[in-house]
C-alpha cells in the first residue's frame, strides 16, 4: 500500500518543489514571499488536515467491517465539510494576505511577492481542499494507486501552467510570481475533477452520489470530526508555533529566509517515504480493527516502521553529503552563494533527525488510524512549543548561531516526539479504542 503514497507525496512536494525552483530564479525576495505566503497558507489547510484525517479512520473502519456503502457516505460528508471550509478560508486568506505578512514581518519587497502569490493560489483553495480529502478517503478504503496517478496529473499541470506564466515564453504573458499562483489554482482544479470523477466511478469500492453531499448525515459527521478535530488542533497549533518559528528565521534577513524556503521544500521531499508508511500504517490499523484484528494492526505498523527507518536514515546521509548542490538547483544571481551556504548548512543539521522523523510519522499515522488522535496531539504541542521555539530563540538569535541554531532546535522537537510516540504506542491503549 505504501509505494503508491510515496510516489503521491512526491509528486505532492513536486508542487512546492517546482515553483521554488522556478519562482527562485526570480531573486530572494520572490522567494522568501512565496515561501512566507505558503507557510501562511498551512492555517487553515489544518481544517482540511482534520476532515482528512478524519475520513480516512471512518472509511478504513467501514470497509475493514465489511460496510462500504457506508463509507461512501462518509465520503459525501467529508467533501460536503470541506469544500465549505476551504470557501470560507479562501476568502479570508486573500483579503487579508497583506497584514498576515506584515505580522511575520517580511521586507517590503518579499511580502508584495507573498500578497501576489497568496491571491492568485486562493482562487483554488476550495479545489485543493476536495482533493485532499478526496484523496485521504481512498486511502482508507485501500486505494492508494488512484491517489498516485492524480498526484502525478496534478504536478504535471501546476508544472506546465506555471513555468508558461512565471516566464511567458512566446505568445504567454510574463506574470513572475503571479503565474506561480496560478499555477498552484490550476493543479487543484485540475486534481479536485479528477478525484471527484474516480469516486464517482466507484474507486476503491466507494461510490460518490453527487445528491447525497446534500442529505447531511449527522451520525457520520459526528464521527468524522470526533477523528478529525484533535488532527485539525494537532495541526493548527504546529502551523501557529511554526509561524513564530518561521518569524525567528525572518529575523535574519531574506538569505536566511530564503534559505529556510529552500530546506522547507527539499525536507518535504524527504520525509515522504516516513509520511507515506504513516498512511498505509493508518489505513491497515484502522481497517485490521474494523475487522477485529487488533494483533494483525500492531505488527502492520512495526512492519512499516522497520521500512521507514531503513530508507529514511538512507536519505538523511544523502542529505548531509550533498546539501551544496542540492541548494544550488533552487537559486541563482549575485546573492545565490550566501543562499547556498546557509540552505547547505541547514539540510546537514535537519539530517540527524531523520531516523526520529521515521518512527514519528510511521507509529503517529498508526495512531491516528486507532483513532488515538488526542494522545498524538498532546505529543505535539509538547514538542514544538516547548522543546522547539525556546531553544530556537536562544540558539538562533541570543547565542548567534543564527539560522543553523533554529534548525537544531527542530531536530530536537523531532527526537522527543519520536520517543514520546513510540511509548504511546508500546502502551497498547489504541486497540480499544471505538471509532
Amino acid at each position: 500500500m505504501a509505494w503508491p503514497v510515496v510516489v503521491q507525496q512526491v509528486a505532492f512536494t513536486m508542487v512546492q518543489l517546482v515553483d521554488t525552483l522556478l519562482v527562485g530564479h526570480l531573486g530572494k525576495d520572490a522567494l522568501a514571499g512565496v515561501g512566507l505566503g505558503s507557510i501562511v497558507f498551512w492555517i487553515p489547510q489544518s481544517g482540511i488536515f482534520a476532515v482528512g484525517a478524519g475520513a480516512l479512520a471512518v472509511v478504513a473502519r467501514n470497509v475493514g467491517a465489511g460496510h462500504r456503502e457506508r463509507g461512501s457516505v462518509t465520503v459525501a460528508m467529508a467533501l460536503m465539510m470541506v469544500l465549505a471550509w476551504g470557501v470560507l478560508l479562501a476568502l479570508v486568506m486573500a483579503l487579508a494576505a497583506d497584514p498576515l505578512l506584515r505580522a511575520m514581518g517580511a521586507e517590503p519587497a518579499a511580502r508584495d511577492a507573498g500578497v501576489t502569490w497568496m491571491r492568485a493560489a486562493s482562487i483554488g483553495f476550495p479545489l485543493t481542499a476536495m482533493l485532499w480529502v478526496g484523496n485521504a478517503s481512498l486511502q482508507g478504503a485501500g486505494d492508494t494507486r488512484t491517489p498516485m496517478i492524480i498526484m502525478l496529473v496534478v504536478n504535471l499541470v501546476n508544472a506546465v501552467v506555471a513555468y508558461t506564466l512565471i516566464n511567458g515564453p512566446g505568445p504567454f504573458p510574463r506574470l513572475g510570481v503571479l503565474g506561480s499562483g496560478l499555477g498552484a489554482t490550476s493543479a487543484g482544479v485540475s486534481g479536485a475533477a479528477l478525484v471527484l470523477l474516480a469516486l464517482a466511478a466507484g474507486r476503491g469500492g466507494l461510490r460518490l452520489q453527487p445528491l447525497a453531499a446534500f442529505r447531511p448525515d449527522a451520525g457520520e459527521m459526528k464521527r468524522i470530526l470526533n477523528v478529525g478535530l484533535p488532527v485539525g488542533l494537532e495541526n493548527l497549533q504546529f502551523n501557529l508555533a511554526f509561524m513564530v518559528y518561521t518569524r525567528i528565521i525572518a529575523s535574519l534577513g531574506s538569505a536566511a529566509l530564503a534559505a529556510h524556503r529552500v530546506t522547507l521544500s527539499v525536507e518535504g521531499l524527504a520525509f515522504n517515504p516516513g509520511f507515506a508508511l504513516g498512511v498505509a500504517t493508518a489505513a491497515l490499523v484502522g481497517q485490521s480493527l474494523g475487522a477485529g484484528r487488533p494483533d494483525l494492526a500492531e505488527r502492520s505498523a512495526k512492519a512499516a516502521l522497520v521500512w521507514a527507518t531503513i530508507i529514511m536514515t538512507s536519505m538523511g546521509v544523502v542529505l548531509m553529503v550533498f546539501g551544496e548542490p542540492i541548494t544550488s538547483l533552487f537559486v541563482s544571481g549575485e546573492d545565490a552563494g550566501e543562499v547556498v551556504d546557509i540552505g547547505r548548512q541547514l539540510l546537514f543539521v535537519f539530517a540527524f533527525a531523520m531516523p526520529a522523523m521515521a518512527l514519528s510519522l510511521t507509529l503517529a499515522g498508526g495512531l491516528r488510524g486507532a483513532g488515538d488522535t488526542r494522545a498524538v496531539l498532546a505529543i505535539g504541542v509538547f514538542g514544538i512549543w516547548v522543546v522547539r521555539l525556546l531553544p530556537a530563540y536562544l540558539l538562533a538569535i541570543v547565542l548567534g548561531f543564527d539560522a543553523p541554531g533554529a534548525w537544531l532546535a527542530a531536530v530536537l522537537d523531532i527526537n522527543s516526539r519520536a520517543v514520546l510516540t513510540w511509548l504511546r504506542f508500546r502502551q497498547g491503549k489504541w486497540k480499544a479504542i471505538k471509532v
